[in-house]
């Protein structure tokens, strides 16, 4: 079967992404073509892999942009998602164009990250021309920072004395915090750096809140143990601080 012109068109993107990704990436586009070929509307990958991050070197991520969301649809894609998985792909996100263009105000953080942080791979970039108002953007950073720090303070009861547990609650959170920090960037009018350690520097500059602990769990593989965590919950708190008092 002749293949769309969606198709030849991800094979030549592919050459944005890192090297070592484009086999597994090919074979989403092709799976994607094969169980919604009808449907697709566009493929992008996003997000801190593609810049080669180390601390983004998981599963790479992607969103699916599609005429119609359906179980059957959703069906087919789960069939495909152990193998796709063993590539070391993540599950896609699943949108519509509708939804992308209604979600800018409940979803900014995370349609902002896609939008700065993306590559087209097949069909048509729903992401690229999107606009955030200012107001949303700094209402979702604060209600994530304040978030974040009630997960901090339920997950320190939750490890009942066992704080080796604390690292990785710690680690979680700074994943989103780099969506956070992505988002209060974008409120200077600044866009995120590629990678996060450059983002963490860059805030911290901005904002005048030191992020030592954020820093170092970005870049150094250790435990922070008892006084990291309180030290890492400090800044977040400082950074809430700092987003509740912006200009709302």
């Amino acid at each position: 079967m002749a293949r769309s012109s969606v198709m030849r068109e991800s094979k030549r993107s592919l050459v944005h992404v890192p090297e070592s990704r484009r086999p597994a990436l090919r074979e989403l586009v092709d799976t994607l073509e094969r169980v919604g070929h009808d449907s697709m509307l566009g493929l992008c990958a996003f997000g801190g892999w593609l810049a080669e991050d180390p601390f983004f070197a998981g599963a790479a991520r992607s969103v699916v942009v599609l005429r119609r969301l359906d179980v059957d649809l959703m069906e087919r894609l789960a069939v495909e998602g152990p193998r796709l998985g063993e590539l070391g792909l993540a599950a896609p996100l699943l949108m519509t164009p509708e939804y992308v263009r209604d979600s800018c105000d409940v979803f900014p953080l995370e349609l902002l990250e896609v939008q700065q942080q993306h590559v087209l791979l097949a069909g048509q970039d729903y992401f690229a021309a999107l606009t955030f108002d200012p107001r949303h953007v700094r209402l979702a950073c604060e209600r994530e920072l304040k978030s974040e720090l009630i997960e901090l303070r339920q997950g320190l009861l939750a490890s009942a004395g066992r704080f080796a547990l604390l690292h990785q609650l710690c680690l979680d959170c700074l994943e989103r915090s780099a969506r956070i920090m992505r988002g209060l960037l974008h409120l200077d009018g600044e866009p995120a750096p590629p990678r996060i350690s450059r983002t963490i520097e860059r805030v911290a500059e901005r904002t005048g809140v030191a992020l030592g602990m954020h820093m170092r769990l970005a870049t150094v593989h250790d435990d922070l143990g008892l006084e990291g965590f309180r030290r890492f919950y400090g800044e977040l708190e400082a950074l809430a601080a700092h987003a509740d008092a912006l200009p709302h």
